[in-house]
């Protein structure tokens, strides 16, 4: 069975800032877990992306970056993905 890709957005809206994870398949199906993050109305920000072995590992991996956006004050928001 295919696993669905995984986005997540996080808004910390006291520091104007914006964190999203997405982990899905690149161009050679290999799994890959890209983060983007900046501040609110800005075009400024920050892309990181790498490879990930597994998709249980991405999902870890987007677990374990939940729990930190949480504790650094951002919320989790719906945006349709």
């Amino acid at each position: 069975m295919e696993q669905p890709p995984q986005h997540r957005y996080w808004v910390n809206p006291e520091k104007a800032r914006y964190y999203q994870v997405h982990l899905d398949r690149d161009l050679l199906g290999d799994w890959t877990l890209r983060t983007v993050w900046g501040g609110l109305g800005s075009r400024l920000g920050r892309m990181h992306c790498t490879g990930v072995a597994s998709y249980e590992d991405g999902i870890e991996q987007v677990q374990a970056i939940a729990k930190r956006r949480a504790q650094r004050g951002y919320r989790c928001q719906d945006r349709g993905e």
